[in-house]
């Protein structure tokens, strides 16, 4: 749950505590850091426009330590020699790729 101010982040904190917890539940507060932040990127591939699936795994073998599963496709655009994608990745790929 991503709380608007403090008030709501104190209050959620004080019902917590209260909740009755059921079997496999997991519940955990955090604060804003913790969640993942995505980034907007544009990748172009050459060659025949291909399964979005097949790019991401092709990036994950070139590079080590590149997580793709949580990447998302905004827009494809097929270009002449091949295709150019408008991506939302998380800032951990980012900095792989960097």
């Amino acid at each position: 749950m991503v709380c608007h101010d403090e008030l709501t982040k104190d209050w959620m904190a004080a019902r917590v505590p209260t909740l009755v917890v059921w079997e496999g539940s997991r519940i955990k507060m955090v604060g804003l850091d913790a969640l993942p932040t995505y980034k907007r990127v544009v990748a172009w591939f050459l060659g025949p426009v291909e399964d979005m699936e097949r790019y991401f795994l092709w990036l994950h073998r070139l590079n080590w330590g590149l997580d793709t599963r949580h990447w998302r496709v905004y827009e494809r655009k097929e270009e002449p020699n091949g295709v150019r994608l408008l991506l939302s990745i998380d800032t951990a790929s980012v900095a792989t790729l960097e």
